[in-house]
């Protein structure tokens, strides 16, 4: 299969994860300008492009070479005009076709550190519990797992400890994997009849970080592989840190031992960052970045951004920074609007009261019905105490006419509701950034 033809495979493949505007923009301009051993050389038109697709699209190529096209490879971007001349007397050695499992490579990615991360109250405790790690307390926090949303720092955070440790501890076995790749390596070795390396590459290591753990969930062979291999380590003392979407008791159908092994040592989250932390996200990877950004701007893009997924706030970031210099202008608020106009929300979105019900209600996966009715209990007495703060805040109507929309309620209940929300919202981070996500929910 020649480079073109493994191209075309790669942009089939993304096209499932990709809509057919990213594909089309920021892919098909790509090609393999040489394919040498454990290398995949890609040429991209230009320096900016080398940096979007560093930062939004490296991981899903890799991935796709590795687990998809089954090359085992780094990916290594290359600016068009910079690409290597071949040489015409020597032929590009044939590229691997199987997964190296019995290799020591940590897999660690050297941008992502301590030093780059942002930390907030959203963050704070678990960037803590990595710091611990990474100065080398190992015993103190084991295993270590991280939940949290997608794109909040889990990866990044689990990286740093990785990238610390080696400096720190060079002769230490460090690996990070994914779910996944574990999965794949696994399939790979019971084809080939090689499982005793598989297991000897996983339980001979110091540091393993595991992450996504919960895509190993319904898979019955990878979980048993997997919990053979957490007890292992944990009884030989070896680090282990874990990242999941949620806790370890909500992960749907994984089994009970290991769960109760999760919980073992310490559990950390991370939660959406506040508007203040995205601001100094934005401004810290700006400064990356080497751009002029003012605290203004950032805060503008904080605010009015869709997601709190700190991915698509850093595509924001560089999308604006293309424009800027495509259209030759500063980085500006009125830029932004322009540049990110499909990604703000709306705030010019006339709003109703049963927009606004149905947006909370939604929320709390509950019915509007329920929020009219004589329930008192809390699941349903909370969110029809946030809604009736939004209805105040956001339609200034009069209290009677608030009550009218929950099943007739006084003007005394209203008030105190509305006066017990407002007073929370005031010390309460938690609850302000909730009415946050709800305002964005009816903006966007």
């Amino acid at each position: 299969m020649d480079n073109v033809k493994i191209w075309d495979e790669v942009l089939k493949e993304a096209s499932y994860k990709l809509n057919e505007q990213e594909i089309n923009t920021w892919l098909k301009p790509l090609s393999i300008a040489e394919l040498r051993g454990d290398i995949v050389t890609i040429s991209v038109p230009n320096r900016f492009y080398k940096t979007w697709v560093e930062d939004k699209y490296l991981t899903l190529i890799k991935n796709i070479f590795n687990n998809t096209l089954s090359i085992e490879a780094d990916i290594e971007l290359v600016i068009k005009n910079q690409t290597k001349k071949k040489n015409n007397n020597i032929q590009a050695s044939s590229p691997t076709y199987h997964i190296n499992i019995n290799n020591h490579n940590s897999n660690i990615n050297k941008q992502y550190t301590f030093d780059t991360f942002v930390v907030g109250g959203s963050n704070q405790f678990s960037h803590a519990a990595c710091m611990a790690v990474g100065e080398g307390f190992f015993h103190t926090y084991n295993p270590l797992f991280i939940y949290g949303g997608v794109g909040l720092g889990k990866t990044h955070l689990m990286h740093a400890v990785g990238n610390k440790l080696m400096q720190s501890y060079p002769k230490l076995k460090i690996l990070y994997i994914s779910s996944e790749n574990f999965t794949n390596e696994m399939i790979y070795s019971l084809k080939t009849k090689s499982m005793d390396d598989f297991r000897g590459k996983y339980r001979s290591i110091d540091v393993l970080l595991f992450d996504d753990v919960q895509f190993l969930a319904g898979k019955e062979r990878s979980t048993e592989e997997f919990f053979y291999t957490f007890n292992s380590l944990y009884d030989s003392q070896k680090q282990i840190i874990i990242t999941c979407d949620k806790t370890p008791n909500e992960i749907p159908t994984m089994e009970d031992r290991l769960k109760s092994r999760f919980a073992w040592g310490l559990i950390a989250d991370i939660q959406a960052p506040s508007n203040e932390e995205k601001t100094a996200i934005l401004m810290k990877r700006a400064e990356l970045m080497n751009l002029e950004l003012s605290e203004e701007v950032a805060l503008f893009i904080a605010e009015n951004l869709k997601s709190d997924n700190i991915r698509e706030l850093i595509g924001a970031l560089i999308r604006l920074s293309a424009f800027a210099s495509f259209h030759n202008e500063e980085l500006s608020i009125e830029l932004a609007k322009r540049s990110l106009d499909k990604f703000l929300i709306k705030k010019d979105r006339a709003l109703n009261p049963e927009v606004i019900i149905d947006t909370v209600t939604s929320f709390f996966n509950i019915k509007p019905s329920e929020l009219k009715s004589k329930k008192r209990t809390k699941s349903i007495s909370y969110p029809r105490q946030i809604c009736m703060y939004i209805l105040r805040e956001k339609l200034n109507i009069s209290l009677q006419e608030v009550g009218e929309y929950f099943g007739g309620r006084d003007h005394a209940t209203v008030l105190h509701s509305i006066k017990n929300i407002e007073n929370k919202i005031k010390t309460d981070n938690e609850l302000k950034e909730l009415v946050n996500v709800i305002y964005k929910k009816l903006y966007s």
